[in-house]
């Protein structure tokens, strides 16, 4: 008999305010930077649920002139925090793992982003203001199958989904890449990993095209995808142009081109 499938789960957290500091820091990939973070405001309070793959929390960077961090003050009734204080410098970032090492958060090296050149510079001892995660999308068990997809942006999640013990089903992974040797992904039982290699960022539409075209979708496939956001319109439509039940997939734009620090909440879920 086969295990019921059940839709996506959202639950809610408080939305902590935690200042952390840097533990270790290390180049994982030839754009990737591997931060660790600890401090005494990282305690049993920070959630971390199993098939949460995909949470993340929002960095507040040190003032590049004084080494500070400038956390947010919660509103007078308590309803939340005065994000629109905090300097543009806040960024969204998927937490990688928690464990008795600390917090790691792995970074993507662009040269033009505030958070990928704090990253490429942090040495242990330095700040980081960590908001978060206000909330968890725990994602469903019971498929015979998923098919995951991503691009740099969306490898510690993808990591996340190989790490978690609670899937057994076989996983399809697709990434959009520049190099394989971009990420260290863990090795899981049942899992097929194919690299979609090209230097060029705006042949990723090409790619994400022909791998829509390409997949076998059935009533047993939970298809998770993650990346620039328009470059995933592609997969979003096809999946719909075949009338697959949108409880089976989970499209996320992490990104857009030319955009800075978009709001991936506010990303319309529409061709």
């Amino acid at each position: 008999m086969p295990q019921q499938r059940l839709p996506i789960e959202t639950v809610r957290h408080d939305l902590g305010v935690r200042l952390l500091r840097v533990i270790q820091s290390e180049r994982i990939g030839p754009r990737m930077q591997r931060v660790i973070l600890d401090g005494e405001d990282l305690d049993a309070t920070f959630p971390f649920p199993s098939r949460a793959v995909a949470d993340h929390v929002k960095i507040v960077l040190p003032d590049s002139a004084t080494g500070t961090v400038t956390l947010p003050r919660r509103e007078p009734d308590g309803s939340g925090l005065r994000l629109r204080e905090l300097p543009n410098s806040v960024r969204d970032y998927t937490v990688r793992r928690l464990d008795d090492h600390g917090l790691t958060i792995d970074f993507v090296l662009h040269a033009h982003g505030p958070a990928g050149r704090w990253a490429h510079s942090a040495l242990p001892g330095m700040p980081l203001g960590v908001l978060g995660p206000r909330g968890s999308h725990l994602y469903p068990t019971g498929y015979d199958r998923f098919v995951l997809i991503g691009d740099e942006t969306a490898l510690p999640a993808l990591g996340r989904w190989l790490d978690d013990p609670t899937w057994t089903a076989p996983m399809e992974v697709h990434v959009l890449a520049a190099s394989k040797d971009e990420y260290p992904l863990p090795a899981r039982s049942g899992t097929d990993v194919v690299w979609h290699v090209s230097p060029d960022p705006t042949a990723r539409t090409e790619a994400v095209t022909a791998l829509a075209a390409d997949l076998s979708i059935s009533e047993g496939t939970f298809v998770w995808a993650a990346g620039e956001a328009d470059s995933l319109v592609p997969l979003r439509r096809s999946l719909r142009q075949r009338g697959v039940a949108r409880t089976q997939y989970d499209i996320d734009g992490y990104w857009r081109t030319g955009v800075a620090n978009l709001d991936h909440h506010a990303v319309p879920d529409e061709d």
